[in-house]
């Protein structure tokens, strides 16, 4: 049973919309919880523009707690637990929502991290067909694409918006290359914009740069500036 929860979140479609769904099923949640590795290459968690969904927070009228990790593999999630289990005993909740999907590297330590938190691991996402919700993920929400790293991605999808004409595009690089229509693998990370959630309003992105590596199929969308805009 959920009731009341912290999100895991980090700004990006999968965790945005599986707090919508929480939402929607009546959980009252009491805070986000954003985890910032020192690493770029950390396992579990986003790291790109990670700093801006502070704007988020505002938005959604919902306090936010930032908790910093390594980034080592196995390292961060007891450093997420550390910090966490101090918060759930002051504000009192039951559950941790996430946005994992299939991911059962992802699923499998966030269970953990519940249950030594003495705290249910509310999932709606999971399971999910990726074609299915990434096609549910753009009729509902605004994002762009902040970062990419998988073969068969180009630089030109760093801050697109993805909109409904893009899913004949991820279907195909999926044949082709084996990719995760909706990025859980890594291979492409985003910053929700434009949410029902946001109450009419959104994040504006005023200035930002591109970081583009050819020989190795990465690159970031580096937000240097962004406002809550109507």
């Amino acid at each position: 049973m959920c009731t009341a929860a912290l999100a895991l979140y980090t700004g990006g479609k999968d965790s945005h919309y599986a707090l919508l769904k929480a939402l929607h099923a009546g959980i009252k949640v009491l805070g986000l919880v954003t985890v910032t590795p020192r690493r770029l290459d950390s396992w579990m968690f986003h790291t790109v523009n990670v700093y801006w969904t502070k704007l988020h927070s505002e938005l959604l009228g919902c306090p936010q707690i930032m908790v910093g990790v390594s980034g080592v593999k196995e390292v961060e999630v007891y450093e997420l637990y550390n910090e966490l289990r101090k918060v759930v005993k002051d504000i009192g909740v039951d559950c941790l929502i996430s946005g994992a999907v299939l991911s059962r590297y992802q699923k499998k330590r966030v269970d953990m991290l519940s249950k030594k938190l003495r705290l249910s691991h509310y999932a709606p996402l999971w399971g999910y067909d990726p074609l299915s919700l990434l096609r549910e993920e753009v009729k509902t929400l605004g994002f762009i694409v902040t970062a990419i790293q998988a073969y068969g991605l180009r630089s030109y999808w760093l801050g697109r918006r993805l909109l409904p004409r893009d899913i004949g595009s991820i279907e195909r690089l999926q044949k082709k290359y084996g990719i995760n229509p909706v990025g859980e693998g890594g291979e492409f990370e985003t910053l929700v914009i434009t949410s029902p959630l946001f109450r009419g309003r959104g994040v504006c992105i005023n200035k930002a740069s591109i970081l583009w590596y050819p020989h190795e199929w990465r690159g970031y969308y580096l937000v240097e500036d962004a406002s809550i805009c109507p």
